[in-house]
């Protein structure tokens, strides 16, 4: 709960505030980021969402048709219908009279040359045999042996010439098998300009082709089976498939009966009931909402591209000004600090992102986006005002630029602002399981209250209610991860970090205690009127209390030369010195406080206690002593550098610093005096304008110092003496007498 404050004094009012590029740029930078968010979000889903479900899920409200449209088969279905009409489209084969007339060509030639063989009368037969296998078709001995016969061969090759021809005109495919063509009962047969539907059995393949060649030979050859098996060897070389499959025709054939096939179902009428609220979604109702839900989202395609974007950088900007508005009017010392608009930047663009990655690409319901981790984070870090107003701005824009569903602003207010509460006093790490229970039970109440106003189905509530409980887990879980990161990346401090930074145990602190024993005790008294006096202003105890056990780690150097390390009956040390070298002494705890500080890497927050804590007081009792040899002393040569304090957890160390310095002088420390004392110390501080920029009220500084006094009060109460025996009293006297004073 700190806020990193700049360094720098303010502008005189006779000089010109400088421009700073810088500093400009970093705020310009952040706010492009983020409108670079919101235009790149996805943001889709809300249609989506609203139409989606799955068979037999409860819906979630009543669901009528917008306007007329047409109901789309789904993809599985609408697939296998196309399969179907794809299948259904025989294949188209054409006639290649070209391998006909070639073939029948070739066995012309061949006839002819066999004949002028085997009519050769002057040759001997195993002269004709020979001759006869070497004109080219592969033939067994006995068949060549069974040509060479004039007549044989004269009536085996002119049947066989009309058997081919007749083969050849009913068509020859490449495969066939059990009388289908590639599995159908009949193809399109393409011949020339024509097209006919030819039935399978009515074409041959090779193997069926050379059969019905034999089959022949038989039928004309009965007594002769030389003939039917030289007719047999014959036919197989002049053989070929002329049915060709034409593959492109019977594709593009194929694909025209796929998109013959309506897509649609039906039509629906606008304003006709496809499912009602709490009723169980049947496959028709499904169809129709997925069909719905299609049109939306083509219909929204088409703008998409830059009306969507536009629309939530403006939203952005809406937010952006919202909060800026208010932070620069209620808070302008968070305002005026870039890290701290960093950190906003930073957990709104987590938030948004981790409600697209949950609702839009996983599906989950929007009651488990963890908002409630932006307002854990926030307050953490600052007050609680800040929390909250950054919590319902928050929650309005992840809403619109999310495109969520109404109910997820009330949810999320309830459990960010529940979050809010559940870290403003945090002092033990175990208050973040106290944090996940509350967060859940805000959660719980509000998806209670919503469910149960719409008469939900217990399915769908106890759905919510799961959801709402992820939320709470993984809000506390994402803050505990975030804050380091927060913390380390824009130097800001969690109350986690200064509850470790408490231990009295760190080095730091023992080293304080074990060499300038009496600043560390002075520290603690100071650190307990700090904490009684923060927690009655409602500011950070804990920051007040750790920021003075550090404040005067400076005395380190020199101990020696502090009024709290002096043994008590020894001379001071600034005796010996002149008050300039006294003063610059006690200032020098300021700059070796600073330069310890950042080399133990302690937090912004707590370094700014170290020179706030003195401002800019004069040194009271070195310019005195100062003026009665130098009547020309400067006053500012006595006083501290400054800062001033500018924040209430400083203003409040100097006060506590102050009187419990001043209370150590009072020879009688009664609750009246006591008093009289912190209200001289307040009013000093308050004359001096040490307060005027720490953001203390009068009310709030006669709330300090009625905290202040019964602490007081209870250090230098004096315990009555325990009544002694009458003998003993006058020789404890006695003794007392003798002693050296």
């Amino acid at each position: 709960m700190t806020v990193q404050d700049s360094p720098s004094h303010p502008a005189l009012p006779d000089r010109a505030r400088p421009f700073r590029v810088g500093y400009f740029a970093v705020r310009l930078l952040i706010v492009l980021l983020l409108l670079a968010l919101a235009a790149l979000l996805p943001g889709s889903h809300g249609v989506r969402d609203k139409y989606s479900y799955r068979e037999g899920d409860i819906a979630r409200e009543r669901l009528v048709a917008p306007y007329d449209f047409r109901v789309e088969k789904d993809e599985v279905s609408l697939r296998r219908e196309q399969e179907q009409a794809a299948a259904e489209v025989p294949p188209v084969y054409t006639v290649d009279s070209r391998v006909s007339a070639d073939m029948l060509r070739r066995f012309a030639l061949y006839e002819e040359r066999v004949l002028g063989v085997s009519q050769e009368q002057t040759s001997a037969p195993a002269d004709r045999t020979a001759r006869l296998r070497d004109l080219g078709v592969p033939l067994s001995e006995e068949s060549a042996l069974a040509l060479s016969a004039p007549g044989r061969a004269r009536r085996v090759m002119h049947d066989l010439g009309e058997w081919l021809r007749q083969i050849y005109d009913a068509g020859i495919v490449d495969e066939k098998r059990n009388d289908r063509i590639q599995g159908y009962a009949g193809i399109s047969l393409r011949d020339g300009d024509s097209e006919t539907t030819q039935p399978a059995p009515a074409l041959h393949d090779r193997s069926e082709a050379i059969a019905v060649v034999e089959h022949r030979a038989r039928q004309a050859f009965p007594e002769d089976p030389r003939s039917v098996r030289l007719a047999s060897e014959l036919a197989g070389p002049f053989i070929q498939p002329n049915v060709v499959y034409d593959r492109a025709e019977t594709e593009w054939r194929r694909v025209q009966a796929q998109g013959v096939v309506a897509p649609t179902l039906g039509l629906v009428k606008k304003d006709e009931l496809i499912v009602d609220a709490n009723q169980r979604v049947t496959r028709d109702a499904l169809i129709k909402l997925r069909s719905l839900r299609n049109i939306e989202a083509a219909r929204r395609a088409r703008s998409e591209l830059l009306y969507p974007p536009v629309a939530r950088m403006l939203l952005m900007l809406l937010f952006l000004a919202a909060f800026a508005t208010y932070l620069r009017t209620e808070l302008p010392a968070v305002y005026r600090d870039n890290a701290m608009l960093a950190m906003f930047a930073l957990v709104t663009a987590v938030v948004l992102v981790l409600a697209q990655v949950q609702v839009e690409m996983l599906g989950l319901s929007e009651f488990s986006v963890p908002l409630a981790l932006a307002p854990l984070v926030v307050a953490s870090l600052l007050e609680k005002r800040p929390a909250l107003v950054f919590t319902l701005l928050l929650a309005v824009l992840a809403t619109a630029v999310g495109e969520l569903r109404a109910p997820f602003v009330p949810v999320a207010v309830m459990g960010g602002v529940t979050a809010v509460y559940s870290v403003s006093r945090l002092r033990h790490r175990w208050h973040f399981g106290r944090a996940i229970f509350t967060i859940l039970l805000a959660n719980l109440v509000a998806i209670l209250a919503w469910d149960l106003g719409r008469e939900t189905a217990v399915q769908v509530l106890m759905r919510d209610a799961l959801w709402g409980s992820v939320n709470a887990f993984l809000a506390v879980s994402l803050a505990f991860l975030l804050l380091p990161l927060v913390e380390h990346l824009f130097g800001l401090t969690s109350d986690i970090t200064l509850l470790e930074l408490s231990d009295l145990n760190r080095p730091l602190l023992k080293r304080v205690q074990l060499e300038a024993p009496g600043t560390y005790h002075h520290s603690m008294v100071v650190g307990s009127l700090a904490e009684a006096a923060a927690e009655a202003v409602g500011a950070n105890s804990l920051l007040a209390r750790v920021s003075a056990y550090y404040h005067d780690i400076g005395k380190l150097s020199k101990p020696d030369y502090y009024a709290e390390n002096e043994p008590v009956a020894s001379r001071s040390r600034h005796d010996r010195l002149t008050p300039s070298m006294s003063t610059l002494v006690v200032k020098s705890h300021i700059t070796e406080g600073l330069e310890l500080a950042r080399r133990q890497r302690l937090p912004r927050a707590v370094q700014n206690a170290i020179p706030e804590h003195h401002g800019t007081m004069v040194m009271a009792f070195f310019y005195h002593k100062a003026l009665e040899t130098d009547p020309a002393a400067r006053r500012e040569a006595f006083s501290y550098p400054g800062p001033k304090p500018r924040s209430r957890e400083t203003a409040i160390l100097m006060l506590a610093d102050g009187v419990e310095g001043a209370s150590r002088a009072l020879a009688e420390p009664t609750p009246s005096r006591i008093r009289g004392l912190v209200t001289r110390i307040i009013e000093e501080r308050v004359q001096q304008g040490q307060l005027d920029e720490c953001g203390l009220t009068i009310q709030d500084l006669a709330r300090i110092r009625e905290a202040f006094i019964p602490v007081l009060t209870a250090i230098f109460h004096v315990r009555s003496p325990y009544p002694e025996e009458p003998k003993k009293r006058p020789r404890a006297d006695a003794d007392l007498r003798r002693e050296p004073s």
